[in-house]
């Protein structure tokens, strides 16, 4: 079937993003586990560790809200996709009926009578 948008595509579209969304977590983790190192080296001064975390901690929060909200978005794409070619089918079908219906002959004796001859 023909499509005004190639869900094909766009799913191929989505998953490459999801293996980008996986990679930022992946690479938050590391991050995460580099702020908590860099955190504990400065546990003696007191000042720099609190203004660090304050700096990083916002930054970890940040790169992990990108992967929940990207994983949201291509959720709901996938969802948007899937709606769109349910939809296409179905009209297709409703379609394909009326054109059984209308294909009827045009002259129905019982209706009409029989033809003038």
């Amino acid at each position: 079937m023909s499509y005004s948008l190639q869900p094909d595509q766009v799913i191929g579209i989505a998953d490459r993003l999801r293996r980008a969304l996986d990679d930022t977590l992946d690479r938050a983790d590391a991050l995460r586990d580099a702020v908590d190192a860099l955190s504990t080296a400065l546990a003696r001064v007191t000042p720099a560790r609190a203004a660090f975390d304050d700096v990083a901690d916002a930054r970890v929060a940040l790169s992990r809200g990108i992967v929940s909200h990207g994983r949201a978005a291509v959720a709901a794409l996938r969802a948007i996709v899937v709606a769109y070619v349910t939809a296409d089918d179905e009209m297709a079908e409703t379609a394909a009926a009326l054109d059984a219906r209308t294909r009827a002959p045009l002259f129905d004796p019982s209706r009409f009578g029989a033809r003038p001859s």
